[in-house]
């Protein structure tokens, strides 16, 4: 067992807007002195020498300029890091978490907020906190929801509460076309159904409702969703679908397509939630090409299969970000693994699959309550993190947010094919076996490209038989031995590195003296290694 460190450091806050002041939570086992040192991009920004107290001191670094940046905090019993960022729209880069534990009395709100901020989350979804699906606010604050989880409306305030303490939006789960048995059998026109007659209804407690534009279904669900956002006071919600039908029928025989369904449907919530933040579930990538066009925040898809591989999740990405450029992707894609362990062979899953997504330029729904992870789309069954992953994934969650500039900008293209190990071969990796796209026993290349600003990004799949991404995975060795070469077209070009397990500044690396070839010896690193290089 590692150590515990004697210092830590995260974000008071977990999303900034220009002219926010930026502060930071330092928590030591003794009273010391340390220096703070912030940097964007591996370009410093300010250093700072602070006295801490034992326990917890406050460090207000004031406002800071729109981007990501590092921290880097060295006392004489240890050092830590974390990171934030300045965004003029934090929901542009929606760190989505979750909440989904509303019994009543409970009380561990602190816990809760030092997580959230732990994992850099500023948009958190609470999940199945309502009473029932077709009438969200409950009878009385104690009350028991469709499954016969006590739950506490209290409750569920205070977890809201705590979610704006740490400077996150709230957002309501609501399903658009979700009602159970009393609510079906007193509309039973609303209900969708099969060819033969059968009821749509998933599992066997949820008839599947017409939720075609106008119908009387959605004018009801559309009603007590802005009863929730008024009266609970999330900032915005959830829209969830199961998936199927696709296609459905209503009473009377008419077909209803959900494709036209959902986006029309999307579109009455914005009409009646102008200023809400709104996330719909693209159930397997379906209908992701038609909600593209309606009016929300993020363009979310929840995975299953047959998208099984880690090559599927980047091409998720890349295709819902060509859809719509400048909305932000977000997967949800549940380790199951986890559900039954947590070791470092889960660990290993669990970084893959990060690595994999942000790499990309994705964002991944997988990380809330405290230290929680999703392994079931029922979010109440979350699994806990042991202490060691706490540690592992944050520092991947910190590098993740330090460098979001380079990883989650609009403006910068994928470009691996053009660039990389192809015909023209421009960026050339040696020392191990690559390849432009995730694949077992190989070390993934991936390239973007803003002008002359180029990153590079390495993922790690040496020792892995396969690529399925919810599949326990052996646990990840150093990389040593690689050597990368681009073509040089400045008189003096840069290049930065960095790794989760450095921490999540960038620092630079030595050029070689060479006038039409930038070739840089890669320091060792674990699953995950991003190069910025200005050629």
């Amino acid at each position: 067992m590692l150590d515990q460190p004697t210092v830590d450091v995260r974000p008071e806050m977990t999303a900034h807007r220009p002219g926010d002041e930026v502060a930071l939570l330092v928590d030591t086992s003794r009273s010391t002195t340390g220096s703070v040192t912030v940097t964007h991009l591996g370009t410093h920004t300010l250093t700072a020498v602070v006295k801490l107290d034992t326990g917890r001191t406050r460090i207000p670094l004031g406002p800071l300029d729109v981007g990501s940046y590092a921290v880097r905090l060295v006392t004489a019993s240890g050092q830590a890091t974390t990171a934030f960022d300045v965004l003029d729209d934090p929901i542009a880069r929606p760190r989505y978490g979750f909440l989904a534990d509303f019994r009543p009395g409970r009380d561990d709100a602190l816990a809760v907020a030092d997580s959230l901020r732990a994992f850099h989350l500023n948009v958190v979804q609470l999940y199945d906190w309502m009473y029932r699906h077709a009438e969200l606010a409950p009878p009385a604050d104690e009350f028991e929801d469709a499954l016969g989880r006590p739950l506490s409306l209290a409750s569920v305030r205070s977890m809201l509460d705590t979610v704006h303490e740490v400077g996150a939006l709230a957002l309501g789960y609501a399903t658009v076309y979700g009602a159970g048995e009393e609510y079906a059998a007193a509309h039973p026109y609303q209900v969708l159904h099969r060819r033969g007659g059968t009821a749509w209804m998933l599992a066997d407690f949820l008839w599947v409702m017409d939720v075609s534009a106008g119908s009387e279904w959605s004018r009801h669900i559309v009603g007590q969703m802005v009863e929730a956002v008024r009266d609970v006071g999330f900032d915005g919600l959830h829209l969830d679908q199961y998936g199927d039908p696709k296609v459905a029928l209503t009473t009377s025989g008419a077909v209803v397509d959900l494709a036209d369904a959902f986006p029309a449907f999307i579109d009455a919530v914005r009409a009646a939630l102008p200023e809400a933040t709104l996330i719909f579930n693209n159930v397997n990538d379906f209908p992701t090409r038609r909600t593209v066009l309606a009016n929300q925040n993020a363009t979310y898809i929840e995975v299953w299969p047959p998208h099984d591989d880690y090559a599927d999740l980047v091409r998720l990405v890349d295709v819902a970000r060509d859809l719509a450029p400048h909305r932000p992707v977000i997967l949800a894609a549940y380790l199951t693994p986890f559900a039954t362990a947590g070791g470092e062979h889960e660990l290993a899953t669990a970084k893959l699959a990060l690595a994999t997504v942000w790499a990309a330029g994705g964002q991944y729904l997988l990380l809330g309550e405290t230290h929680g992870i999703l392994v079931d789309p029922y979010y109440p069954r979350f699994a806990t993190l042991a202490a060691v992953a706490v540690r592992i994934l944050r520092a991947f969650a910190d590098f993740a947010v330090a460098n979001g500039d380079l990883l989650f900008d609009p403006a910068a293209g994928e470009s691996s094919g053009s660039w990389a190990l192809g015909i023209h071969d421009q960026v050339v990796v040696t020392g191990a076996r690559t390849s432009t796209r995730p694949q077992a026993g190989s070390v993934w290349v991936r390239t973007s490209s803003a002008g002359r600003r180029l990153v590079v990004q390495l993922v790690d799949y040496r020792d892995q038989a396969g690529a399925r991404w919810n599949a326990t995975r052996e646990p990840t060795q150093p990389v040593t031995g690689l050597t990368v070469t681009l073509p040089a077209v400045s008189d003096k070009p840069t290049v930065w590195f960095g790794t989760p397990a450095a921490g999540p500044d960038l620092v630079p690396l030595s050029v070689s003296d060479n006038p039409d070839l930038v070739v840089v010896e890669i320091p060792a690193f674990d699953t995950w290694a991003l190069l910025l290089v200005d050629c």
